[in-house]
């Protein structure tokens, strides 16, 4: 959509809230492109399947479409007969991968469930894989990772009525060298082969042919790796589903990062994008670090108390307080919850040393967000927990529900913590803190 704006006297140049929310949908921030007669204004965080976008990648993806590389840019056998097939319930697509690589097949793994795809093979090494869902097609890819806009993608659709030259045209809209364009398209296909591995059921078959350039691809890992990767990534997101919040939560920074804090790069790189405004889905696309990576950072910094999520509607008024009467009220009883923990936490260092932080560490890493008001938190230096912290999570709860909320969340800490002292202390030193946790914790 095209839209002349007036140039105020500063030369600034005022969008209009409505057309703001119309383009940008959930995006906060654009990125400016020069145009011939205009600028553009491209939203950062894209949803690939709202307004004209689905019928953008639509057309770019017809080259890639399976049904179109059967027909042009597979060549078959002559007389081709089915050799290998079967039901992915029965025999696993990694045990069926693992087959074709050791047997140095060519030719195309066709796998039917509720969506169809192709895994292409030269020599048992894969070089391509393609399916019916323009969300996974390489046009779609380049628009989620910002190197296109939907702008450069409607004009490159308009030099070409038809699919021949889709490709050159999607290379030359993105601004990449030819390295670079190959590299993001190998990515693309790596993320197929990796979806393909999440189906649940199916029936497979494999058709003996090659499969024509530009099709054939030099991809970055053998058969058995992608196998070992794929396994790897299915097993983290297993333990990283339930611990990550929605893409629309907005991520703030709750402390800040010292030179001691360590961090991994993927760490950095989304914490570098949180500012208090963008969403978890909006931090994930600015930070470029891979979609499993980035969530496993997130999911990391949300267990180390760096960084805390609200939900989105929360973040477009001012974050809701405890009145000062009722924080002084439960603040003795934190209070006493703490000295518990920090005696607890002395006990188990003076044991166990440095592991001790690893230990009691995993009780915060198991809460969902929304689910605990310690969600996002951690024990500080002395086994305790940040009162001022523990007090706001409470201001979203109905008044009347704080108290119990509150009592209920600590309880299941101290517990996860005696548990912690009956594995590795004993269950005599189990006993005498259990005593000691209800006389501090009566007294209040």
């Amino acid at each position: 959509m095209k839209k002349p704006l007036p140039i105020r006297e500063d030369g600034a140049i005022l969008v209009p809230r409505e057309v703001v929310e119309d383009i940008f949908g959930k995006a906060r921030e654009a990125v400016l492109h020069v145009r011939s007669g205009c600028l553009v204004l491209s939203p950062v965080y894209v949803d690939i399947e709202s307004g004209q976008i689905p019928g953008l990648l639509e057309g770019y993806f017809k080259f890639q479409h399976l049904d179109r590389i059967l027909e042009r840019s597979f060549a078959r056998e002559a007389e081709e007969s089915v050799q290998f097939e079967g039901d992915l319930s029965v025999l696993s697509l990694s045990d069926v991968l693992l087959f074709l690589s050791a047997s140095k097949k060519t030719g195309m793994l066709e796998m039917q469930g509720e969506d169809r795809w192709g895994l292409f093979f030269e020599n048992g090494s894969l070089v391509y894989a393609a399916g019916e869902d323009a969300r996974f097609g390489l046009a779609a890819h380049l628009l989620r990772r910002l190197f296109v806009t939907e702008q450069d993608l409607a004009e490159g659709l308009q030099a070409r009525k038809d699919d021949e030259g889709m490709l050159e045209s999607l290379f030359h809209v993105s601004g990449l060298n030819r390295d670079e364009f190959l590299a993001e398209w190998v990515k693309s296909v790596e993320s197929v082969i990796f979806h393909v591995f999440t189906l649940p059921a199916g029936r497979f078959r494999f058709h003996n042919g090659k499969i024509k350039p530009p099709f054939s691809l030099a991809l970055s890992m053998t058969t058995t790796n992608y196998v070992m990767e794929a396994a790897r990534r299915i097993d983290e997101w297993a333990r990283l589903k339930d611990r990550l919040p929605n893409e629309d939560a907005v991520l703030k920074l709750v402390e800040d990062v010292t030179a001691s804090t360590q961090l991994t790069l993927e760490e950095e790189q989304i914490l570098s994008q949180v500012d208090g405004e963008r969403s978890v889905g909006e931090v994930l696309t600015r930070a470029k670090v891979g979609d499993l990576e980035g969530r496993k950072a997130v999911v990391s910094l949300l267990a180390a108390g760096l960084i805390k999520t609200r939900s989105a509607a929360a973040g477009k008024g001012p974050e809701k307080v405890l009145p000062e009467e009722e924080k002084a009220r439960l603040r003795p009883r934190i209070d006493a919850y703490n000295n518990v923990f920090s005696t607890i936490y002395q006990a188990l260092k003076v044991e166990v040393g440095t592991k001790t932080e690893a230990i009691l560490s995993a009780f915060f890493k198991g809460l969902e967000p929304g689910a605990s008001i310690l969600s996002g938190l951690n024990l500080d230096e002395q086994g305790m927990l940040p009162v001022d912290a523990v007090l706001s999570g409470l201001a979203d709860e109905q008044a009347e529900e704080r108290e119990e909320r509150m009592v209920r969340d600590l309880n299941e800490l101290l517990y996860f913590q005696l548990f912690a002292v009956k594995n590795t202390l004993g269950p005599e030193m189990e006993a005498g803190i259990v005593e000691m946790a209800r006389t501090l914790l009566h007294q209040t």
